[in-house]
């Protein structure tokens, strides 16, 4: 089976036979998007909930708000159908306690917020999720079956 690195403030496509897989995630969320029908998956590594207002600077992979525009496109292109896909998310922690600090300051959470805004939008619905806490993750995803597994040194294994 292959095994292909999904890096920071990017996505892979993938049939069948692949897993994708991203280490790393503190704060930022990685997205696994899935067509069963086709046995196709995507999987990205989002830094950022919003990109800034001059949309043609930086990469548009790290944020929230553009990712999945591409990474649509791309599984379309595969064969895949937006009606079909559905998604999973990890990531997303509040990797620094900072006392008298809100919502507004915890990246994770706003990254988190993001996806699910994005995903609505889309009409794509989440079935699995692990995210929160304040430890870090490593995420393969699989796209034969569409399992999500999640690593980390201070939570148990998970299957979503």
């Amino acid at each position: 089976m292959d095994k292909i690195v999904v890096r920071i403030a990017d996505y892979r496509i993938a049939e069948a036979s692949a897993t994708l897989v991203t280490y790393g995630l503190g704060s930022c969320v990685a997205v696994a998007l899935y067509d069963s029908e086709k046995r196709t998956g995507g999987l990205c590594h989002i830094m950022l909930p919003s990109s800034p207002g001059d949309r043609a600077s930086g990469n548009p992979k790290k944020f929230a708000d553009l990712c999945f525009s591409g990474m649509l496109r791309d599984m379309q292109n595969s064969g895949c159908e937006v009606s079909r896909i559905v998604a999973k998310i990890a990531g997303g922690a509040r990797m620094f306690d900072l006392p008298n600090k809100g919502k507004s300051f915890s990246i994770g959470e706003r990254n988190r917020d993001a996806v699910l805004i994005e995903l609505a939008k889309r009409r794509i619905p989440l079935i699995g999720e692990d995210t929160g806490g304040n430890y870090g993750r490593t995420v393969e995803f699989h796209t034969g079956n569409g399992d999500m597994l999640v690593r980390s040194l201070r939570s148990e294994t998970k299957v979503i």
